[in-house]
């Protein structure tokens, strides 16, 4: 995930404000980055075949 990344303060605040509080935040939080690294694993070519 080189290059990307959460701001943890403001990620921790919106999820604050969603409600989600504890596990609930931390879950969510993973959930994003997972969703980040599946966004650019996608956006990425290829590698060539042998």
């Amino acid at each position: 995930m080189a290059g990307l990344d959460l701001d943890m303060p403001a990620a921790l605040a919106t999820a604050r404000e969603m409600g989600a509080t504890g596990w609930a935040a931390a879950e969510l939080l993973l959930a994003m980055r997972m969703g980040l690294a599946a966004g650019a694993a996608a956006r990425r070519p290829d590698p060539p075949g042998p």
